[in-house]
Order: structure tokens, then sequence, then C-alpha cells
């Protein structure tokens, strides 16, 4: 249905510029105006087009002058190699790669950790879902600015969290080398510029405990890597928070950001447990999940964590989108 509707607009469009129909509010009208097929003419333009792409095919496989390929495209008589392309003068860089730089590269590209910014606005739209949130978070309501081992798209990290995270991937404990550079990033989160132990004045307190996100796809995967920190780190787990929802958070992934805000509103729930566990450890919590694309799941968690007493709520995810 679609692509006849494709192919009528079309057709409508040619109508309009001969002048034998015109668009109207509601649709096209005839103009009355006599018109014919003009087979001769569309095959002349179908020709040209091909030989356009052929062209453009042509000049990006040439082994001669592009330059001169170019100008004699454009009927230049005058037309004749530049000794300045590529394919003239030879490649302009260097290709060899010293072992230094592959190095450094590989290092860089091996090193994990990415920023996670942190939502600070409510999706608008949200009172007529029913949700009575809008304009600005408060501040004593966000997350802070966390922290991935690193995005999905990259050729870093991204190839070894791609597979672990994939739709089909079994779920399991965290493995070693992922929970290694977990504590890696950590350690570099602690070290920077207003991080726990950068020294300066306005950093954040060390986190004084360890809260995982439930996750109906791994929870498995999610809670050894929230236990193994704890473990590393010397810092009590928590708990979990509790899942409430029918499943909606998952099924909004595609949806805009006021539909997965609806999805989730109301899906997480401090237990009296955890709301114990918080209280006798005031301060800062470390909130651990696998995987953030939108940032809500972690917004909404942070917001009830706060709300619960907790003095400050740091995310940690294994993968971030984009």
């Amino acid at each position: 249905m679609d692509l006849r509707r494709t192919r009528l607009e079309t057709m409508l469009k040619v109508l309009d510029v001969d002048g034998a129909v015109k668009r109207v509010k509601g649709g096209w009208i005839a103009t009355g105006e006599p018109w014919v097929y003009d087979a001769e003419r569309y095959a002349w333009v179908a020709r040209q087009r091909a030989a356009e792409q052929q062209a453009m095919r042509d000049y990006v496989s040439t082994a001669g002058c592009r330059m001169e390929f170019l100008r004699r495209q454009l009927d230049d008589e005058g037309a004749a190699p530049c000794g300045r392309c590529d394919n003239c003068a030879g490649p302009w860089a260097d290709t060899s790669v010293s072992t230094e730089t592959l190095t450094a590269a590989t290092k860089e590209l091996d090193r994990p950790g990415v920023e996670v910014e942190p939502r600070r606005m409510w999706p608008t739209g949200m009172p007529a879902l029913g949700i009575d949130l809008k304009g600005r978070i408060p501040a004593k309501e966000q997350c802070s600015t966390g922290r991935a081992l690193g995005r999905l798209s990259d050729i870093g990290w991204g190839n070894r969290l791609r597979p672990l995270l994939a739709e089909d991937a079994p779920d399991g404990p965290v493995p070693d080398d992922v929970l290694r550079a977990a504590v890696a990033v950590l350690a570099d989160w602690a070290r920077s510029p207003g991080g726990w132990a950068s020294g300066a004045a306005d950093a954040a307190a060390r986190p004084v405990g360890v809260v995982a996100v439930p996750s109906l796809a791994r929870p498995r995967l999610v809670g050894s890597l929230a236990e193994g920190i704890a473990g590393i780190g010397r810092l009590p787990f928590l708990g979990t928070l509790t899942y409430t929802g029918p499943g909606g958070a998952h099924a909004a992934r595609r949806s805009n950001s006021a539909q997965r805000l609806r999805a989730l509103s109301g899906s997480f729930a401090v237990s009296d447990e955890l709301a114990e566990a918080l209280a006798r450890t005031p301060g800062p919590v470390l909130l651990v999940d696998d995987y953030t694309d939108s940032g809500w799941t972690l917004a909404v968690a942070a917001r009830l964590l706060l709300r619960a007493g907790s003095e400050r709520v740091l995310p940690l995810v294994l993968a971030a989108a984009g």
C-alpha cells in the first residue's frame, strides 16, 4: 500500500508540473488541460540519470587523473592531467604506523570508561499521561553524572559488550575481565576532577554502599556485577530495588521519552529492607545496571533512592547507547 501511494504521489507531481492537475485542499483536481504520456522524453531522462550514476562510479574507480575525468564530463577541450590528485601524485599521507602510535591507540581503545550524563528535565506532556512530573528535575532528585565501561557503538569495549548484552545472550555471572574493567572505571572516576579521591574541595564523597537495578533479562549479570564491585571495594551491598511493574519498561524501549517514562513510572520501589539498609549507611550510593539508552531507568531509580534518604546516587553501567 505504501509503495502504491508513493508511486501515485510521484505521478501526480509529474502531472502537476505539466499542468494537467493541481493540488488543492484535501487532494488533487484535474485542470482540464490535455496531457499525453511522453514516453520518448521520459526514456531520455532515465538514460541521462543512468549515465550520471555510471559516471560517478567511473570517477571512483578510474586509475587516471580525476580532475581530467571531471573536465571531460563537462566537455572541457583543455582537459589534461592535473598532477595533484591522488592518482597523479600518489598517496598524500604516509600509510605506515609506528609501533609507539599503534601501542598508544590500542591502549586508548582498551581503556574502559565513558561519562553518562543524567536526565535534568522531565519530558513534556507527562501530566496529559496522568503523571504529575514536569519541568526541571529538582537537583535533590537528580542522579549524578555516571560512568559506563563503553558505548555499544565503540570499536573498543563496544566489541566486548555487544555479545554480552545481545537480546539472545544467556544470562550469567559477570565475566572476570568485565568486572576488572568496572573496577578500573571506578578507580579512574575516583581520581577524576570532582571524584572522591581527587582531593578537590568540592569533591564527591566516596560511596558508602552499592544498590542494583532489578533486571528482567539479566538478573544474574547485574546482581553479580553489583556484588562483585561491593566485595572488591569493601562496600556493603545494600540490596536491589524491587520491580513492581508489568514489564512495560522493556516494551517501551523504542517509544519516545514520555512513553518510556510512563512505562517506568511506578515500576520500581524501595523495599523496607533496602530502606533500613540506606538508613544504616547514610551517604552516596553506587547504582549498578547493565545498560542505559534513554537514561530514564537511572533517573527514576535514583529519584527513589534520593527520596529514601540517599545523599547522592552515582550510576555505573556496563554499556551506554550511542
